[in-house]
């Protein structure tokens, strides 16, 4: 099996991620629950 279309398969973009931090978000604060609470 030959892999000649793999080159093409790969965007010339660059990542959406780059140079941004990533990892774990925050948890909410107690007013940021209650603001989401509020509208349910």
């Amino acid at each position: 099996m030959e892999n000649v279309n793999l080159p093409a398969i790969r965007a010339c973009r660059p990542p959406w991620n780059k140079g941004r931090v990533v990892g774990q978000k925050r948890p909410l604060l107690p007013k940021h629950v209650w603001a989401i609470r509020v509208r349910l």
